[in-house]
């Protein structure tokens, strides 16, 4: 009797096993085939005062989570990254806040003291989440 509770004491600790194995190893192979966002991206170049802006508007595609996007100049000086700036200030009240980035949203850029944009130069919109990149769009200053 104690030899047939043992059998079917490892059958139940093999099945669970296999579960366990076989849900985590199914959560990895979707999640590695999630597709990367599309977004269409406008970039416009303005002046406020004797500074230089840059306007980023989402102007379609899918909604992206703000914690992946990161805005860049072509010198490779990230712009924008998780809701932080650098090299320059957010102006106009136009700012990525909150989780979700969507169609409509409109990032504003001003140069600080620093003279970063110039005519011709490229600004990226890239989404990478630790596994995936993606330039979403980008624009040139013109």
């Amino acid at each position: 009797m104690s030899s047939t509770i043992g059998v079917v004491l490892m059958v139940a600790v093999t099945v669970i096993l296999a579960a366990a194995v076989g849900t985590f190893a199914l959560g990895l192979a979707e999640e590695s085939t999630k597709e990367t966002p599309s977004a269409s991206v406008e970039v416009k170049w303005g002046t406020v005062g004797s500074d230089d802006t840059v306007d980023i508007t989402i102007v379609g595609g899918d909604s992206v989570k703000s914690r992946f996007v990161t805005v860049v100049h072509q010198d490779g000086t990230e712009l924008w990254a998780d809701g932080t700036t650098t090299d320059v200030s957010p102006y106009g009240g136009k700012t990525w806040s909150g989780d979700e980035i969507q169609s409509g949203d409109t990032l504003g850029l001003q140069e600080d003291s620093s003279d970063i944009f110039q005519s011709d130069d490229t600004v990226k919109v890239i989404w990478n989440n630790g596994q995936k990149s993606q330039v979403l769009g980008s624009g040139t200053l013109n």
